[in-house]
């Protein structure tokens, strides 16, 4: 396979996310009132990567999703453990953890896990959520959002969808898939959190993001809610904390 037909990894969003998880929190607060002052950047940056994906060319061979369903449990998140949100009354069962893609003849590669975990609420009519655990102890939810994003983004390309369909949802997603989006922080135990004002900044990126989107034909309808949760890494018991949902 050429490199030109290879397909590109959305590289207008993911350039952008992964800047961002290079910026100090000081840094991060400038960039996201700066997205929420000029919303063009970081709907032009989505819409450029959808534009990418979209005239992509078909790619040929075997497309291969990898992720930790059937490994031993271990860590925050496993498949089939049931989280329980504080404040939302509401729970979600994890289906599978660390979701990439990839194969070797099919000229996709992901070489991190795009999907921390893969989960559906616990509700009479079940819906599927993608969440997104910190890198570091001190991510902020502006980097969480955007990798977030791109992740989404990412699921548009053909047959992933049907793949993570077959392989985690067993059938759940069905033909036109939405999907939750959850942002998960950690709880700074020194009563003064730094990251809580760009908590809040990227709640009200979130709701102009989502705004905007809706009057975008282009973009594709899979984007449901954003919501961001916490929990405390030494004591943690299932249990996660409500802060925002747009």
């Amino acid at each position: 396979m050429s490199a030109a037909s290879k397909p590109t990894p959305v590289a207008p969003l993911r350039s952008l996310a992964e800047s961002v998880q290079t910026l100090s929190l000081a840094e991060q607060m400038t960039s996201c009132v700066s997205m929420l002052q000029s919303p063009e950047i970081l709907v032009d940056s989505l819409m450029r990567s959808v534009d990418e994906i979209r005239d992509t060319p078909p790619v040929r061979g075997r497309l291969e999703m990898t992720s930790s369903e059937g490994a031993e449990k271990g860590g925050f998140f496993y498949p089939s453990r049931e989280l329980f949100v504080q404040g939302e009354s509401g729970s979600f069962t994890c289906l599978s953890t660390a979701v990439g893609f990839g194969g070797a003849d099919s000229g996709e590669t992901s070489p991190d896990p795009e999907i921390d975990f893969a989960a559906v609420t616990c509700e009479a009519r079940p819906f599927p959520l993608l969440g997104f655990t910190p890198g570091t102890e001190e991510e902020s939810a502006y980097p969480a959002l955007l990798r977030g994003l791109v992740s989404v983004v990412d699921l548009t390309r053909p047959r992933r969808f049907d793949l993570l369909d077959r392989e985690v949802y067993r059938g759940l997603l069905g033909p036109a898939p939405v999907f939750d989006l959850a942002l998960i922080l950690w709880d700074d135990e020194t009563g003064t959190d730094p990251r809580r004002p760009l908590c809040e900044l990227t709640r009200d990126l979130a709701e102009l993001l989502k705004l905007t989107l809706e009057s975008e034909p282009r973009f594709p309808p899979v984007l449901n809610d954003i919501l961001c949760l916490r929990m405390n890494p030494k004591r943690f018991d299932a249990r996660l904390r409500f802060v925002w949902r747009v």
